[in-house]
């Protein structure tokens, strides 16, 4: 086996030493034990893997770190190395010899090492990934991990790390240090770290603010800061941050009103207690602007006391009348939003509510009110979310009758009056198709904005590609051919048939949906412009979802049609492999979706990136033309693109029959 290089024997039951004869494979370049029971040391014959590059030992019962790290220093061409749960209560060495010059992902997790980051590993200056989470390390986190300019992705969660953040770090594109004994703040300059993903330095001793200038951060998607001693006000310039799924500032020393819309919909009220907060999630109302610590405006009001009083003696009769006529008709509709209004202002006499406007003549669903959807949702309670994004939540309505519809509650303000969010609604409506999610109408309460969709079954092809166990193998070739030919001629009728022509703006595979036969649906069209009405620029916070964003894009492009074209060719590749956009957990070479096609269509490897479920000989020639056609739709000048009325029949030429 002397040309063999790859070797994957993990999660198997092998015991004893680790084999000694591997080196004499001398091609070997990717190795993985992990998830075994071996024992004992790493063989010094290791020293000879001259091409190894990758090799991955996690989950099984090495010992000695220092003579593993003195052995595999010689292998000059390893660039990633992964020991997670191996040398338990060893001490991380910080013998000066020590040099990994290539190295780009070290992994020495859930070790419970003890010492300090060594000196030796500032050397280390190509390294991409980080992670020493899980340990029992101290002493205070270097500085000189800002200088590596490749790294983004630093894990030191969960050790004993004191000291302040050092504010080098505040170039890095990723950190968690999480779970430590760090002191002092939060520095504003991590603001500027717009293509950071995840920040957490939860259980810490944080003190100070929460810098309003974290709202820079365009691209989080993690930011949880709780269980500290932070004090101030949640900033309001974080509702900006359009792709945060995940939030917490609990048991900090925050006083004020929640913010409101954008993402904040979306948290549990988790993420905030213990603290002294005041407005949504089950913490107390807010105390009205005109309260006691408001002296002058009060001072003002009681000059007009007795005119009032005046006033009020002459008119008093008149109403009294008009009140009790107010009262006894709004009686009903008051029942009817009563819940809704206990959990939001309860200065009544602002409100303005509307019941639900059908719309296309909606005849199945003409008996349906506002009432319903609050109570058919119980107040919107989080239970029954089953999606959310940029634009807002969805939550599952079962009507008394057991009939369901899809609720979605806008984030925020849509910027615009009533009178135009309704026209924009109402020419949504208008695009009909059979397979897009035909909007059946809204709903408009206050600052809540919610519109009504019909309710899919099977959820979404994000659920059943990337979360549904036994999702994939469910989905064979003929399913996800037909699902991605319904998507493209939904998406073919937006761009070139509907009037006015309809940029979608965010396809993914969760805006796929798909009902009780499979038959794929597209859904949340138009709703970027419901957001932003009168704008095609491209705004990250609001446009697109990361993996999907096509290149042109980060060059402050304006939205176009041929980039609803690269989506779809990223939701096809999704179809053909069964992988996530972005994976940071496979290797390295392989976490870029776009950019592993790719390099294995160059390597003639085509059918090696297909998913094992739908790949056989009999579909051989049908997989590969999809595949062209994908990577057509992921030409990176946009001209070159197809158009999707091309694309439609590119795909419905696909016949799996034949």
């Amino acid at each position: 086996m002397t040309n063999l290089s790859s070797l994957d024997l993990a999660t198997n039951s092998f015991s004893g030493n680790v084999p000694s004869y591997l080196p004499a494979c001398k091609n070997l370049k990717n190795i993985n034990l992990a998830k075994n029971k071996f024992t004992g040391k790493i063989p010094e014959s290791f020293k000879n893997f001259q091409g190894l590059s990758y090799l991955s030992l996690s989950n099984c019962s090495i010992t000695n770190l220092s003579s593993t790290l003195r052995i595999l220093q010689q292998c000059k061409s390893l660039t990633a190395l992964v020991l997670t749960l191996n040398f338990q209560g060893e001490a991380l060495p910080a013998d000066p010899t020590l040099h990994f010059e290539n190295l780009k992902v070290l992994v020495i997790a859930n070790c419970r090492l003890t010492g300090s980051i060594p000196q030796w590993l500032s050397n280390s200056s190509k390294l991409q990934l980080v992670d020493l989470s899980w340990n029992n390390l101290s002493g205070t986190i270097p500085s000189w991990f800002g200088g590596f300019v490749n790294l983004f992705y630093l894990d030191l969660s969960n050790n004993s790390f004191t000291g302040e953040i050092p504010r080098s770090l505040t170039e890095l594109p990723s950190l968690i240090s999480s779970d430590n004994f760090l002191t002092g703040p939060i520095w504003p300059e991590f603001g500027n770290l717009t293509k950071l993903h995840i920040f957490e330095l939860k259980s810490n001793f944080l003190s100070g603010t929460i810098p309003s200038e974290l709202s820079g951060m365009t691209s989080l998607e993690t930011l949880d800061l709780s269980h500290n001693n932070l004090s101030g006000v949640i900033p309001w310039s974080l509702v900006n941050l359009s792709f945060l799924s995940k939030f917490g500032v609990a048991y900090n020393q925050l006083r004020g009103k929640i913010p409101t819309g954008g993402q904040f919909m979306t948290f549990p009220s988790s993420s905030f207690e213990g603290n002294h907060l005041c407005g949504d999630h089950g913490t107390p109302p807010c105390p009205k602007p005109d309260g006691p610590l408001d002296s002058p405006r009060k001072s003002r009001r009681n000059k007009y006391v007795m005119f009032g009083m005046a006033v009020g003696i002459v008119f008093g009769a008149a109403s009294l009348v008009l009140i009790i006529m107010i009262v006894l008709r709004a009686h009903s509709r008051v029942l009817i939003l009563k819940r809704w209004m206990l959990t939001r202002d309860k200065e009544a006499e602002e409100l303005d509510p509307r019941l639900m406007v059908l719309l296309q003549s909606k005849e199945n669903y003409k008996d349906v009110s506002l009432e319903d959807l609050l109570i058919s949702t119980n107040n919107f309670d989080q239970a029954n979310i089953i999606g959310c994004g940029g634009f807002g939540i969805v939550y599952r309505a079962t009507l008394p009758d057991g009939r369901k519809l899809a609720i979605k509650r806008l984030s925020g303000d849509s910027g615009q009056m009533d009178r135009e969010f309704r026209a924009e609604v109402e020419a949504l409506s208008r695009a009909q198709h059979p397979n897009l999610v035909h909007l059946q109408g809204y709903c408009m309460f206050k600052n809540d904005k919610l519109l009504v969709y019909p309710y899919m079954e099977n959820s979404s092809l994000d659920y059943w590609l990337h979360e549904k166990i036994d999702g994939p193998s469910s989905l064979d070739w003929d399913s996800r051919l037909r699902i991605a030919q319904g998507a493209a001629r939904g998406l073919a009728y937006l761009h070139q048939a509907c009037e006015p022509h309809i940029l979608h703006r965010d396809i993914k595979s969760s805006n796929i949906l798909l009902d009780k036969n499979f038959k794929a649906y597209l859904a949340d069209f138009g709703l970027a412009r419901l957001m932003l009405p009168y704008d095609t620029h491209v705004t990250t916070d609001l446009v697109g979802t990361l993996g999907y964003i096509p290149p042109e894009y980060g060059q402050a492009a304006v939205a176009t049609y041929k980039g609803d074209v690269y989506s779809f060719g990223v939701v096809l590749l999704e179809l053909l492999t069964g992988r996530r956009p972005m994976d940071m957990c496979k290797p390295k070479g392989s976490q870029d979706l776009i950019s592993w096609v790719i390099q294995m269509k160059k390597e003639n490897r085509e059918s090696e990136v297909f998913d094992p479920f739908i790949y056989d000989k009999q579909n051989d020639k049908e997989l590969l033309r999809a595949l062209e056609i994908a990577c057509l739709c992921l030409i990176e000048h946009p001209k070159l693109r197809p158009s999707t009325e091309q694309l439609v029949s590119w795909l419905d030429s696909i016949d799996t029959n034949t």
